[in-house]
């Protein structure tokens, strides 16, 4: 797993920001403080997956549900997790995406510009 390379990802999401938090983890959140991906332990990441994958995921050596966080759908990826980081980074893709979905409309609106064009000329 290239932590730096996920991390490097996660700064492009747009309107992500990052924070240290509990004592040397590092955050990344969209709107305040809505968590879409962490890094801890200098070897573990944890994302929000959607329903569907969830027991697939915890069902891969090296991934597990995400402590303290599971039952919000989360799974934490080890440095022994067999995914590429290309699958990682989708995987981060989609936890944005559904922390997004669930915030209000004005901030989709502000973080999804094309997208609610696109449903307006419908």
């Amino acid at each position: 797993m290239d932590i730096p390379a996920l991390k490097s990802w996660c700064d492009e999401l747009l309107g992500i920001r990052f924070d240290v938090k509990w004592g040397g983890v590092d955050v990344y959140s969209v709107h305040k403080t809505k968590m879409v991906c962490i890094f801890y332990d200098g070897c573990k990441m944890a994302c929000k997956v959607p329903d569907d994958l969830f027991l697939m995921m915890t069902g891969i050596p090296g991934c597990r549900p995400a402590p303290h966080l599971a039952r919000a759908g989360w799974v934490e990826f080890g440095d022994d997790c067999p995914l590429s980081t290309a699958e990682l980074q989708d995987l981060i893709t989609q936890s944005w995406n559904l922390v997004v979905d669930k915030l209000p409309k004005y901030v989709q609106k502000a973080l999804r510009p094309d997208s609610f064009i696109a449903r307006s000329s419908e």
